[in-house]
């Protein structure tokens, strides 16, 4: 076992006389010596295995020179007895008994010899002569029955006629390894007990030593938790542990390296003669097996490291902050307000939820927990019961959140989502007497789309319900009174809408007769009054100019009530109706920049409400009636080219409406801002990212100070990645000019500070009909520079986009593509010695292909075979690098079903690639990988989704990896931690991340060191 720096060894006190340092010891003509000792209870020096461990306190102690004798137990018995009888014996020079970890010791029959005697009172105990660099082995010679004594040919000559005990220090001559332990197969008979300390000067053994009459075992003191003693085992732990924090998990030194870094030792011919017999024996008795015993093999070591806070590092002047919040969805039940939508603010989207307890005088920030889509779009809910559901209706991604207040929302669990099925959407949800609806539309495997419903008693656990009949293609829109449940969707045959019903609460579904030809379904086509349902066809005006209104008290039967006229002639007619306890609202945009709302009591007459206008850029989406009559309105308004901030109104039942003041709502506003790559380079690191809306640069050169600029121009900037090569720096990223055109960013510099726009024009520049071409990855080689990217076309369909460029000034696009680029995302890249290979997957989530493309010029690729772990349905590769001649890649596969981090090496340029799983005791994500000399260095997190902390993984082969979980410096705790970006410089290691949680953002800068003891 290993263990930590400890004193230089020195000389037992009353062992010979003292000698210099220099001078080699004389023979002695003494017999020898016994030697071992536990740690004591209270030892807690660092040692290679922890105390708990059976052999941290060996079953035997061996006496030391100086000692007085201990009390002997007689015959055999689990323990030494403090009230045993010593045995005769003849006076011999005084000996000490001393616990010694470093001797080797070995077990057999007692001998009546002398016995030392103790020191005297008061006098110290010396540490043990030891290298304290010696790595822990085991010498296994597993035990075998036999009844009697090993025939004469297989001890050594001295050991034929009695087994004296025999022991030498291993303090001289040609260093071995020391700490072994052994298995000495023993007669069940007679176990004998033997052991000697290996001293300098070999003597033979004494004729007095005679053979006792009956072998005995003996064992000093209790072993650790209780644990059995060996007789039979011997065991070496190693030199005293020294005091300090490196704990009872210091890892040693590998055996080679023990040896070799050991500083020399003053020889002699009793280890080998010592070492030879030993083997001698235990090659006659058993089987001979080498074992290492240290708590795991020695290797690449990352240091806790340091995390300091980026929030002041990682900033750029702009004018705005870089948000993009929307309000979607109100409701209110009582004085309870509820106001939901989505914060997409890069790089951290989550679910928005504002609360106000007191009918809109004070607004807070929501709780939220559990991770979920970033987007709610309705919100039902009051009297200790409240749903909301969510999703962008494009990644077929839902989101369901409950709460019994109002405030406090949770996530509801994926086990509880079991009845919602791949291509499934969510369009609207009602809140019944005895729970919760939700209607939509269902997907099949073969594309065709179907309608679709679910109910739950609580809105945590969801069932499924039968909808085959309702002859509608997919359901828009709900609402409910009591139990009975009123939806429209579309119908399968022809066009307008068609309104079906439930009387049980969303149990079973009937269609009904009624059908609107000229009518849209939509959300907020329909509304509840005390006595009856309303149904307006949106966006629908007759030719007169108004708004036809129908009636059903039960939802089966229909017919017009009434009609809403006097809207503005630039209006389309009624955006969405809404409920209240007396009433039902329309709400009708009576220009761009202003709204109408009107009432009733029983949808046959209705009257103005409000005007909210003076809203330059704003689109309003949610609306809500409190008990106490006051209107409020939700939505959202550009500020800038780079914000898109919230925008609250009200209007009290007399009053004028007038937008409601978010600037002080706590944990409301956050900062746009992230840190996407960092690359090291001759003592420089430069950092890209954005921040603010726009394009972020920040470097350091050799830790002075941190530098960090701003590129300008209008539209929302980002970098994506950066790289060094022969020509110097190139950040690459895109430009949103507008919410649907993006084009390619580059910025280079020869010197890391002073950096330039590069034109985007020639093959550089994005085609007319794509709307949509970025760059997003850059790596160098010897060749020049490949950068990887996407384009768009006006349907949406995706593809690759590859250029090379060897001098920075002249980019070529690569016309050819493995399957034309199509569907095809480039995730990475990295030089070889010949050339190029990018990396990266095709197809959806769950059903990804890796993709591997080799290039040896840049512009030229061509794929090879795809990579996946065994038994993996779904694979794709996310980063990759070179280290010691071969390519190491992370990717995700989904095996099991779930989705796991793996990682894949290969030694032929991408041709054929070994995989092997990365280690993660729950879920995890890597996000970035670094190599370096010492061995390679991925970041990310691990945990529970939505509650994850940051994690680093290390490897010296690509293929066998262990993980470190990082718990300081806002690395770890409450919310969502973890690293997004590392680089490798030496041995110096710096990695970007971040700690969020729901109210809370905050840029994260850590920095470590590598070592290896390979």
């Amino acid at each position: 076992m290993a263990s930590g720096p400890s004193e230089p060894p020195r000389r037992p006190p009353g062992d010979d006389d003292p000698r210099s340092e220099g001078t080699s010891e004389p023979h002695s003509s003494e017999e020898p010596r016994i030697s071992h000792s536990p740690p004591g209870p209270t030892d807690d020096r660092a040692r290679g295995l922890p105390l708990t461990s059976p052999w941290g306190m060996p079953p035997f102690a061996a006496p030391i020179p100086g000692d007085e004798p201990q009390e002997m137990p007689k015959g055999r018995r689990p323990y030494s007895s403090p009230t045993a009888e010593p045995e005769a014996e003849p006076r011999r020079r005084p000996r000490r008994i001393v616990n010694r970890p470093d001797k080797l010791v070995a077990s057999g029959p007692p001998t009546t010899g002398p016995q030392p005697e103790q020191p005297a009172a008061g006098e110290p105990e010396a540490p043990p002569r030891r290298d304290p660099r010696t790595v822990p082995y085991r010498l296994v010679a597993p035990a075998r029955e036999h009844t009697e004594e090993p025939p004469a040919h297989e001890e050594p000559p001295q050991l034929q006629e009695a087994r004296p005990e025999w022991s030498q220090e291993l303090s001289q001559g040609r260093e071995e390894p020391s700490g072994w332990s052994q298995e000495v197969p023993l007669s069940r008979e007679e176990p004998p007990e033997w052991s000697q300390e290996i001293s300098p000067g070999w003597e033979e053994p004494s004729d007095e030593l005679e053979e006792p009459e009956e072998p005995e075992v003996r064992r000093v003191g209790r072993p650790p938790a209780g644990r059995p003693t060996r007789p039979d085992l011997l065991v070496a732990t190693g030199p005293p542990r020294p005091q300090g924090s490196s704990g009872r998990h210091h890892r040693g030194p590998a055996p080679a390296a023990v040896r070799r870094s050991s500083p020399a030792r003053r020889h002699t011919r009793a280890v080998p003669i010592a070492l030879t017999l030993a083997a001698a024996l235990l090659v006659a008795t058993g089987v001979l097996v080498w074992q290492w015993t240290g708590d795991e093999a020695p290797g690449l070591r990352l240091e806790a490291g340091t995390g300091r806070s980026g929030d002041e590092l990682f900033t750029v002047p702009a004018a705005g902050v870089g948000t993009n919040q929307k309000l979607n969805d109100m409701t209110s039940v009582g004085r309870a307000v509820v106001a939901v939508g989505s914060d997409t603010t890069s790089p951290t989207p989550r679910p928005l939820f504002l609360f106000s307890p007191d009918g809109g005088k004070n607004w807070q920030l929501g709780q939220v927990n559990g991770a979920s889509t970033p987007t709610v779009q309705r919100v039902v809910g009051g009297d200790g019961r409240w749903l909301a559901s969510g999703g962008d209706g494009q990644s077929g991604e839902r989101g369901l959140w409950t709460s019994t207040d109002g405030f406090s929302w949770q996530a509801v669990a994926e086990s509880g989502l079991a009845a919602f099925r791949p291509g499934d959407q969510i369009h609207d949800i009602a809140r019944t007497a005895s729970g919760f609806v939700a209607v939509g539309r269902a997907t099949g495997d073969d594309g065709a789309v179907g309608p679709a419903a679910w109910r739950s008693a609580d809105g945590q656990t969801w069932e499924r319900v039968e909808t085959r009949e309702l002859e509608v293609r997919e359901i828009k829109a709900v609402v409910a009174k009591g139990d009975t449940v009123v939806a429209i969707g579309h119908p399968a045959e022809g066009e307008g809408s068609r309104v079906v019903r439930s009387a049980d609460g969303g149990r079973s579904w009937q269609a009904t007769g009624f059908q609107l030809p000229e009518a849209m379904p939509r959300t907020g086509t329909l509304a509840v009054l005390p006595k009856r349902f309303v149904l307006v066809p949106t966006r629908q005006r007759t030719i007169s100019g108004d708004v036809r209104v129908y009636c059903s008290p039960s939802g089966a039967q229909w017919s017009q009530c009434g009609s809403i006229g006097g809207l503005s002639g630039e209006s389309v007619g009624v955006e969405s109706l809404i409920s209240y306890p007396s009433g039902v609202a329309a709400i009708s945009q009576a220009s761009l920049d202003k709204y109408s709302v009107l009432t009733t009591t029983d949808g046959r007459s209705w009257a103005k409400r409000a005007d909210l206008g003076n809203l330059p850029g704003a689109t309003l989406r949610g609306f809500t009636i409190s008990d106490g009559g006051t209107l409020f309105a939700g939505g959202d308004q550009a500020a800038s080219d780079v914000d898109n901030q919230l925008v609250l109104m009200s209007a009290s039942p007399r009053g004028q409406a007038s937008r409601v003041p978010l600037g002080d709502v706590e944990g409301l506003t956050r900062i746009a801002r992230e840190t996407n790559g960092v690359t090291g380079f001759a003592g420089r690191y430069v950092a890209v990212g954005s921040a603010s809306g726009d394009a972020g640069l920040w470097t350091i050169k050799d830790w002075q100070s941190w530098k960090s600029m701003s590129l300008g121009g209008p539209g929302r900037q980002r970098l994506e990645d950066v790289a060094h090569g022969a020509r110097g720096w190139l950040a690459v990223g895109g430009t949103e000019t507008n919410v649907s055109v993006t084009d390619p960013l580059l910025v280079t510099s020869a010197d890391g500070e002073s950096w330039k726009k590069v034109s985007v024009s020639g093959d550089l520049a994005r085609r007319p009909d794509h709307p949509y071409l970025e760059t997003r990855v850059v790596t160098a080689g010897k060749k020049g520079y490949v950068l990887a990217g996407e384009d768009r076309d006006q349907t949406g369909t995706a593809g690759a986009a590859m250029w090379f460029t060897s001098d920075l000034r002249k980019y070529t696009r690569s016309d050819k593509l493995p399957q034309s680029g199509t569907g095809v995302r480039i995730h990475d890249a990295v030089a070889t010695a010949d050339g190029f290979v990018a990396v990266g997957g095709s197809g959806t989530a769950d059903q990804e292909s890796s993709v591997v493309w080799y290039s040896e010029d840049g512009v030229n690729w061509s794929a090879r075979d795809r990579v996946a772990p065994p038994d993996a349905t779904s694979a794709g590769l996310r980063q990759i690098t070179a280290y010691q001649g071969k390519l190491v890649a992370i990717g995700t596969a989904l095996a099991d079903g779930s989705r796991r981090a793996f990682a894949a090496v290969s030694d032929d340029d991408g041709t054929t690639w070994q995989t092997a799983w990365l280690p993660a005791d729950q879920a995890a994500a890597v996000y970035d990988l670094a190599a370096a000399e010492e061995g390679l260095v991925a970041v990310g997190w691990h945990g529970v989704p939505g509650e994850g902390d940051s994690a680093a993984w290390t490897s010296q082969d690509g293929l066998a990896w262990s993980r470190m979980a990082l718990t300081k410096d806002r690395l770890a705790g409450q919310g969502m931690q973890w690293l997004t970006a590392v680089a490798v410089s030496g041995a110096e290691v710096v990695a970007l991340g971040r700690s969020t949680t729901y109210n809370a953002d905050h840029l994260i800068l850590w920095t470590s060191s590598l070592t290896s003891s390979r």
